[in-house]
C-alpha cells in the first residue's frame, strides 16, 4: 500500500465542454443565437476506489432559438483515460457514439474553433473526442442526456491525478451545478483540499469520505480541482508547486493537516479566558445572544482546560478573579454568573482587556486564548485607539492568542485587527441581523482543541523566500495549515514541521521535490499573490505608508489582476472594458455570477468600490464601510485557499502576465518599439502551426483572438 497518494480532481463550475457541447454541422442563419442550445444544467457523480474512477454526468441542454435543431454532441476525453464502458443516453435511449483518437480529434477540434471562433477550446486539442448524433430538439425544448465512463487514475510525480475535463460549453454560468462524489481509500484519509470551491466534506469514517458541491448561476471561468491525501502521520503535509518556465522562480504550497483518526485524544488542555461587552448598546438581542454563546462555549470545555469569564461596562468584574479548572461545579457556577449578565454602562476596552491578560502572566505550555467580544468604541477610560494597542502590547506576553468580535458597525476595525494581528490570532465582525451566537460558536468549536502551538516549519536542501503567512498558526482539530511562497534551487528537499505539544517540542518531517518543471498548478501562484498583497497593505495599514511598499502592491495588483486601495483603476478598466463591450459576453456573465456568487457569501455587491478605497486612521476606522471592508478582505483572504479572480481584465497565462488593453491581451513588459512582431491572423496556417510548437502557446492563444505575446524571443501579434 501506497504510504501516501494525492489525487487532484478537476471538475467543474462553468465554461463546460467537458460536460458536453453541442455543434451544428452547418452554419447557423444570420439571427440564430451565438449559443443556440445552452447547457442549463449539470449533475455529476462520481465514484473513486483506489485508483478508479467511475464517472456519471447528467446534462440538460435547452434549445432557446424559435426552430428545431439537430447537430452533433462532442465531449473531450482526457488522454488517460482508458474506457472500459462509454453509453449516451437520450431520453432513455442508448445512442452511438465514436471515440476518435488524440489524432483525429486534433483535427476535428482546429475545425471546431475556426468555424465557432471559440479559443477556449484550444487547451483541448490533445485529447481524444467522443461524438454522437442528436435527435432533434425542437424549439424551447430541454433535452437530458446521461453518459457514463469509467478511467483509470494516473499517477504523476508522486500523485495521482483524476481530470474531468473543462472550459468548452462558451457559456458564462451555468444555471444548476451539482458534484457527488464518493471516495474510498485502502488506508486512512489525510489532505483533503479544494483550491477553487467551497466543497462539503462528510466523513463517514477515516478511510471513506463524500464530498458535494452544489450552485447555482455558477461563474463559468474556473475549473473545481480538488485534492486528497492518504494519512502517514498524525500530522500529515503535501507539497504541490507551480513553475511554468525554467528561467523564473518557482511557486509553492505546502499544507498540513491532522489525521482523521484518533484526534480527541491528542487535544492539548487549555485555558480560555472570556471577554464580554455588558455596556448599555449590548441590550435586547445583542446580550441574549451573547449568553447563548457563552453557554456553548463554557459547556465544550474538556474537564482538562481552565478558563476564566470578564464582563466590562464602565467598570471591569470577573466570574472568579482566576483561571478555573472546567469541572461540572464550576461550569455550573460559570453558567449561572452568564444568565446573570445585563446590559448596562459605557465601554471601558482597555480596562477589560489588561484584566484579561493579567489573569496570566506565566506561560507554562498550556494555549492561551482571550475571546473578545465588543459592540462599541471606547467611551470610559482611555479613549485613544492608538493608546489602547500601546498599552495591550506593553501588558501582552507573546503565547497569548487574541480572537475578536466586532458587534455592529460601532467598532474600531484598526483596533480589533491591530490587536489579532499582533497575537495571531483573528478578528470577526458580526454584522446587524447577523446571529452573534453562530458566529461565535463555530470560531470556538475550531480554536477548542489545539493539537500543536508555536508551529514552525524549516526547509532543508532548497532556498525559499516570500513565504505566508509569515506567522504561521496553531494547528487545530480538523484545520489545516497552508504556506505558500517562493523557491530557487529545484530538486529533492526534507520540510519539518515542529511545535509544542503540551511541554514538550514535536517534529515531523516530509521528503518533497521542488519541480523544476510544472505548468498545471497556476492556482498557487496567484493564492500567494493574494497573501503577499494582504501582508503588504497590513504593514501599511498599521504602520503607514512608504513607496517601496506602494509600489509592491502596485506591482502585485496589475500582475495578478488583485483590487487594491492603490490599483482602483484596474475596477474602472474592468467596467469600461464591460461598457465597451471589449470583453466577450460570456466574460460580462462571469462578472454578474461572480458579483452573485459574493452576495451569496455575505459581502456587499459594492466590494471592488470597498477594497478600492483608502484607508482611514486608526482613529476613524469605525462605521458600516470600515466595517464591510475589513469583513470582506478577511473573507478573501479566509478563502486565499479558493482561487477565485475578481477581475477578468488581467490573466496569468503560462507563467506570463497579460492585460486587456483596447480589445488585446498585451503581455506584461514586452517593449513593441524596438522589437521586431510578426503579425497573425487569428486562425489562417500560420496561427495553426504556431500553436502546434507547444502546449503553453496553445494556452496564451486560449485567450481570445487578438493577443500580443512574446515566445523565444519573438514578438507575436494575433489579430482577427
Amino acid at each position: 500500500m501506497l504510504q501516501r497518494i494525492f489525487l487532484f480532481l478537476v471538475l467543474s463550475a462553468g465554461l463546460l465542454f467537458a460536460q458536453g457541447r453541442i455543434i451544428f454541422p452547418e452554419p447557423l442563419p444570420p439571427k440564430m443565437p451565438a449559443i443556440p442550445i445552452e447547457l442549463r444544467k449539470v449533475v455529476a457523480h462520481i465514484n473513486i476506489s483506489q485508483d478508479v474512477a467511475q464517472v456519471k454526468l447528467e446534462q440538460s441542454f435547452f434549445n432557446k432559438s424559435a426552430r428545431q435543431l439537430e447537430g452533433e454532441y462532442i465531449y473531450s476525453l482526457p488522454g488517460i483515460a482508458q474506457m472500459d464502458d462509454f453509453y449516451l443516453y437520450i431520453n432513455g435511449r442508448k445512442t452511438k457514439g465514436q471515440i476518435l483518437d488524440s489524432k483525429k480529434a486534433r483535427a476535428i477540434y482546429e475545425e471546431i474553433v475556426r468555424k465557432m471562433k471559440d479559443p477556449a477550446l484550444l487547451e483541448y486539442v490533445d485529447y481524444g473526442l467522443f461524438k454522437a448524433s442528436i435527435f432533434p430538439i425542437a424549439a424551447n425544448e430541454t433535452r437530458k442526456i446521461e453518459l457514463s465512463y469509467s478511467q483509470v487514475v494516473p499517477f504523476e510525480s508522486g500523485n495521482y491525478k483524476f481530470v474531468l475535463p473543462i472550459r468548452q460549453s462558451g457559456q458564462g454560468a451555468i444555471d444548476n451545478y451539482e458534484i457527488n462524489l464518493e471516495l474510498s481509500a485502502g488506508q486512512e484519509l489525510a489532505n483533503i483540499y479544494s483550491p477553487s470551491h467551497k466543497i462539503e466534506i462528510d466523513r463517514e469514517n477515516n478511510r471513506k469520505i463524500k464530498i458535494h458541491f452544489k450552485g447555482t448561476n455558477i461563474d463559468g471561468s474556473r475549473n473545481c480541482i480538488l485534492f486528497y491525501a492518504l494519512s502517514a502521520k498524525q500530522i500529515n503535509g503535501s507539497l504541490l508547486t507551480f513553475r511554468p518556465r525554467t528561467d523564473r522562480d518557482g511557486y509553492f504550497m505546502f499544507f498540513a493537516n491532522p489525521a482523521f483518526g484518533a484526534i480527541n485524544k491528542r487535544a492539548i488542555p487549555k485555558d480560555v479566558i472570556f471577554v464580554v461587552d455588558v455596556s448599555g448598546s449590548m441590550g435586547g438581542d445583542k446580550i441574549e445572544q451573547a449568553r447563548e454563546a457563552l453557554r456553548f462555549c463554557v459547556n465544550v470545555l474538556n474537564k482538562d482546560d481552565r478558563f476564566e469569564i470578564i464582563r466590562f461596562s464602565s467598570s471591569v468584574n470577573a466570574f472568579s478573579g482566576k483561571l478555573q479548572q472546567a469541572g461540572k461545579e464550576q461550569k455550573k457556577n460559570a453558567l449561572y454568573f452568564i444568565d446573570n449578565l445585563n446590559a448596562s454602562g459605557g465601554t471601558n476596552i482597555n480596562a477589560a482587556l489588561l484584566r484579561a491578560l493579567r489573569t496570566k502572566k506565566k506561560k507554562d505550555g498550556r494555549p492561551t486564548s482571550i475571546v473578545f467580544l465588543t459592540d462599541g468604541l471606547p467611551t470610559e477610560g482611555v479613549l485613544d485607539i492608538k493608546e489602547i494597542v500601546g498599552n495591550i502590547q506593553n501588558e501582552s506576553s507573546n503565547f497569548i492568542r487574541l480572537f475578536n468580535f466586532g458587534v455592529g458597525y460601532d467598532v474600531n476595525t484598526w483596533l480589533l485587527d491591530k490587536l489579532a494581528e499582533e497575537s495571531n490570532g483573528s478578528a470577526s465582525y458580526v454584522q446587524p441581523n447577523e446571529n452573534i451566537e453562530s458566529v461565535i460558536s463555530a470560531l470556538f468549536t475550531k480554536i477548542s482543541s489545539p493539537l500543536l502551538t508555536d508551529v514552525k516549519i524549516k526547509v532543508n536542501g532548497i532556498k525559499i523566500y516570500d513565504v505566508y503567512p509569515q506567522k504561521l498558526p496553531d494547528v487545530f482539530k480538523g484545520q489545516r495549515i497552508m504556506v505558500t511562497g517562493r523557491y530557487s534551487k529545484t530538486g529533492k528537499a526534507e520540510i519539518t514541521l515542529n511545535g509544542k505539544e503540551n511541554a514538550s517540542r514535536r517534529s515531523f518531517d516530509y521528503s518533497v521535490n521542488f519541480a523544476k518543471r510544472e505548468n498545471d498548478n497556476k492556482f498557487i501562484a496567484k493564492l500567494w499573490a493574494n497573501r503577499k498583497v494582504n501582508f503588504l497593505l497590513n504593514k501599511i495599514r498599521f504602520e503607514g505608508e512608504n513607496a517601496e511598499l506602494v509600489q509592491s502592491v502596485k506591482n502585485l495588483g496589475e500582475e495578478f489582476g488583485i483590487i487594491t486601495p492603490y490599483t482602483s483603476y484596474l475596477v474602472q478598466e474592468q467596467n469600461d472594458a464591460v461598457a465597451n463591450n471589449v470583453l466577450a459576453p460570456r466574460a460580462s456573465a462571469q462578472i454578474k455570477a461572480r458579483k452573485k456568487a459574493m452576495d451569496s457569501r455575505g459581502i456587499n455587491s459594492g466590494i471592488y468600490d470597498v477594497l478600492s478605497g483608502s484607508f482611514g486612521e486608526a482613529s476613524a476606522s469605525s462605521g458600516q464601510r470600515a466595517v464591510i471592508a475589513s469583513s470582506a478582505r478577511k473573507s478573501i483572504m479566509a478563502e486565499a485557499e479558493q482561487d477565485e479572480d475578481m477581475l477578468l481584465t488581467h490573466k496569468n497565462m503560462a507563467g506570463k502576465a497579460f492585460s486587456l488593453k483596447d480589445g488585446f491581451w498585451v503581455e506584461k513588459g514586452i517593449d513593441t518599439t524596438s522589437t521586431k512582431i510578426k503579425n497573425i491572423k487569428f486562425m489562417d496556417k500560420n496561427y495553426l502551426k504556431l500553436l502546434g510548437r507547444d502546449k503553453q502557446i496553445g494556452k496564451i492563444l486560449s485567450l481570445g483572438d487578438q493577443i500580443i505575446f512574446q515566445w523565444e524571443k519573438v514578438v507575436y501579434k494575433i489579430e482577427k
